[in-house]
């Protein structure tokens, strides 16, 4: 980066040419070579890559909280006057909490499970002993307030448990703030939440950082929460810094081939749900191998012949804003590079393959009728000895829904709302109190498991989190071929199968001999996608199947999905809360609160009219890959309510816009529309 672009009086925190290198059995992984970018004081900075891209590396190198196995090459990290790579321990503790604080990217590993909120945050004020402990409780209550926790005085002494995933994270982000730093460092703050609950983060961090004159730095692979929070964007590519600027010169006007093709690759920028998603071809390269001229060369689609010889220039575009691309200057510089916004620079993939036709049959591939699952929250000894009524919470309740062969049906909404339950139950994993599923005409609910055995080689699950449903002790060659064995199917070559399904689901031969915890998030996901074909099901339950996976990830797995689809004629329930992913996928969308579901219908006129005013919050709630289209208020406030206290009339009432006193007094019941739509609201939109 170009000295002028790091040296200015606003600067808080200067990276300079840093270099790290983490020793490894299969090699030296230089994951951050000559690193270089600003951090400018009272702004929100995000760094934005692909995973493996080096973007967490960096925030744990500022810190001093690399792991065992790394090593500092080179390089600087200018905090005012001191050298944080050079500091002892002593002054990096001093630097942490106070000066220094993270958000973490899942609040629930990060905060003490067997401490309350007042003692976890009256320790972080640990270094301040003329500080009475009523003061500090004050101060912690007042944080939690300022964060939008509802009654702090008395959440403050509850534990992390008793807070949905949204409180977690706003308790994390109170606890970081405690100590009034000029610096707050978010890792992925937003990766776990729902459309609704991110945006109430994104403007809490915009409020906070206005109100505390606070510094922000967000690592994220999501584009639109990038373009809806920050200021200042770096993108990083395998180790590299490869583009920087203002957030509405990365957006508006991206001059790297990768930031193009990031930002091409996003589903929330793509109206036509007619074709495939657009992917960058190939992958990150392996970090342990010498590497020269531009990095990113293997996988453009504009490569020169010199890209893959000389390392491209910086060209710099006045203040820190630059570029590193042969394009864009010296004798190889093109004039029509970059083309408009509007020109696609990445393959677009072809129109999507035309879906078999149905199963002529008078029974869906699946029927779910009224189905209710409940959970038990006190047992009867207890209940009996404190006078508790109410043992049981309805975790799903009355859904019904169906699946046809060849159809994907999105099952969408926030954290909490039983979808997952709801999934399980299906596959006979969690019991149901009531109501009916059926698979291929047969009743399947709470069949005894000697019984459903054989059914499920018909029906499969992806889970939501690809590397821990895997065994870390196996190969992937053992994964793939495991439901052979758990089935006990005979006369086939394990061999040969895994090879078949690895080539099905483009995994590299050589990767069946890693295991679990060599592979990235979306190699990952391809395993699970291949134990979950290999004994060729008819319905496949995905339970987030793009949860945490970049945007060019998350086109090659739907992609590949929808491919296999019209091949063997699956039938898809995806589970999910990305709605621009599931616009992309699904053929009917069922839109679920609070284990009800309160629009059905197809996802084009889910879409375009939405009836039931949750769901138009939910699609008006989705950030977009726009900084001149961030939202100008959070769509949904509140939380969603407890199974334990769930509201008299609608569920969704306490937060409606709309309500009215039927609303809170009477439970809505479905009914269909002319269209075929069903809905549970008393006053639907439109209507």
């Amino acid at each position: 980066m170009p000295k002028d672009a790091t040296h200015t009086p606003e600067t808080l925190l200067d990276v300079r040419n840093l270099s790290v290198d983490f020793r490894t059995p299969r090699g030296r992984v230089k994951a951050l070579r000559d690193i270089s970018f600003p951090i400018r004081k009272n702004r929100i900075i995000g760094i934005v890559g692909e995973s493996g891209s080096g973007k967490s590396t960096v925030l744990w190198a500022l810190l001093g909280l690399l792991a065992k196995n790394a090593e500092v090459m080179g390089g600087e990290v200018r905090f005012g006057d001191r050298d944080l790579l050079h500091a002892s321990e002593t002054q990096l503790r001093a630097t942490r909490g106070e000066e220094i604080s993270v958000v973490f990217q899942d609040p629930m590993t990060s905060q003490i499970p067997v401490l309350t909120y007042g003692r976890q945050m009256r320790d972080i004020l640990y270094r301040r002993p003329d500080v009475s402990a009523a003061e500090k409780r004050r101060m912690a209550v007042e944080m939690l307030g300022k964060v939008g926790i509802p009654d702090p005085d008395k959440r403050i002494d509850q534990y992390p448990h008793h807070f949905s995933g949204g409180m977690r994270q706003r308790a994390g982000i109170a606890m970081a703030l405690l100590t009034g730093p000029q610096l707050l460092l978010a890792d992925e703050p937003t990766t776990a939440l729902d459309v609704t609950m991110e945006a109430q983060i994104i403007h809490l961090l915009q409020d906070l950082q206005k109100e505390l004159d606070a510094t922000v730095v967000v690592v994220s692979h999501n584009l639109g929460l990038i373009a809806e929070l920050c200021d200042d964007v770096v993108v990083m590519y395998a180790g590299e810094v490869v583009e920087a600027g203002e957030v509405h010169e990365i957006f508006h006007n991206a001059q790297h081939p990768y930031t193009r093709a990031l930002l091409e690759c996003d589903p929330a920028r793509i109206d036509d749900v007619s074709r495939k998603l657009p992917v960058i071809p190939g992958d990150i390269p392996d970090l342990t191998k010498a590497l020269s001229g531009c990095i990113y060369a293997p996988r453009c689609q504009r490569a020169l012949p010199v890209c893959r010889e000389n390392t491209p220039p910086d060209v710099a575009r006045g203040g820190m804003s630059l570029a590193r691309c042969h394009l864009l200057d010296g004798p190889h510089h093109d004039p029509s590079w970059p083309p408009p916004l509007d020109v696609m620079t990445v393959g677009q993939g072809e129109a999507s393959v035309s879906k078999p036709a149905r199963v002529k049959s008078d029974e869906p591939l699946l029927e779910v009728s009224d189905l209710n699952v409940q959970f038990e929250t006190v047992g009867p000894l207890r209940a009996r000895l404190k006078g508790i009524d109410q043992r049981h919470v309805d975790a799903v309740l009355d859904v019904s829904l169906s699946v046809a062969p060849g159809e994907t049906v999105g099952l969408v909404g926030e954290s909490g709302s039983g979808k997952t339950t709801l999934g399980r139950c299906v596959l006979n994993l969690v019991p149901a109190q009531g109501g009916s599923v059926r698979f291929e005409g047969q009743e399947i609910r709470n069949m005894p498991e000697g019984r459903f055995k054989p059914l499920r080689r018909d029906m499969a699950m992806m889970f939501q989190d690809p590397v821990g449903s895997l065994s870390p002790r196996k190969s992937i060659r053992a994964l793939i071929t495991e439901p052979f064995q758990i089935h006990g199917v005979t006369g086939v070559d394990l061999d040969a199968e895994a090879e078949r399904l690895a080539e099905m689901v483009r995994l590299p031969k050589p990767f069946l001999s890693r295991y679990p915890h060599e592979l990235s998030g979306g190699q990952a996901r391809r395993v699970g996608v291949a134990r979950a074909l290999a004994l060729n099901p008819k319905l496949i339950i995905a339970d987030e199947p793009t949860a945490g996976l970049d945007v060019s990830v998350q086109g090659e797995i739907l992609n590949l999905m929808a491919d296999l689809q019209a091949e063997h004629g699956l039938g898809y329930l995806i589970i999910t809360h990305n709605l621009p992913v599931v616009r992309h996928i699904a053929d009917r969308l069922a839109i679920m609160y609070l284990g009800r579901i309160v629009e059905e219908g197809r996802t084009d006129e889910v879409f375009a009219r939405p009836v039931h005013p949750y769901t138009q919050a939910l699609v008006e709630g989705v950030p977009q890959p726009d900084p001149d289209r961030r939202r100008a208020h959070v769509s949904i406030s509140g939380e969603v309510p407890s199974l334990l206290n769930r509201p008299k009339g609608c569920d969704f009432a306490g937060r409606c816009p709309f309500a009215q006193d039927l609303c809170r007094a009477e439970k809505p019941p479905h009914v269909t529309m002319a269209d075929g739509r069903r809905h549970a609201c008393h006053f639907p939109l439109g209507q």
